[in-house]
C-alpha cells in the first residue's frame, strides 16, 4: 500500500512539473504584435475598433471578474 501511494505522489509531483514547465500561451511574448480585436457591443467602444485605430493612443484594459 505504501508503494503504491509513494508512485501517486511521484505521478503527481511529476506531471505538476511537466504541466507548470508547458508555456501559457504558445508565441506570446514580450514585443509580440496583439492578436485583432473585435470590441462591438463593448462599453464606449464602436463596433468597427481595431488596434490599428487605436495606434498612439493610451489603452486602459481593465480585467475583473466575481466568483
Amino acid at each position: 500500500m505504501r508503494m503504491i501511494l509513494r508512485a501517486r505522489k511521484l505521478t503527481c509531483a511529476v506531471a505538476i512539473l511537466l504541466l507548470a514547465s508547458l508555456p501559457l500561451q504558445a508565441g506570446s511574448e514580450v514585443g509580440d504584435a496583439a492578436p485583432p480585436v473585435n470590441a462591438g457591443g463593448w462599453i464606449n467602444m464602436d463596433a468597427n475598433t481595431s488596434w490599428d485605430s487605436l495606434a498612439g493612443k493610451l489603452i486602459l484594459i481593465e480585467k475583473w471578474a466575481t466568483w
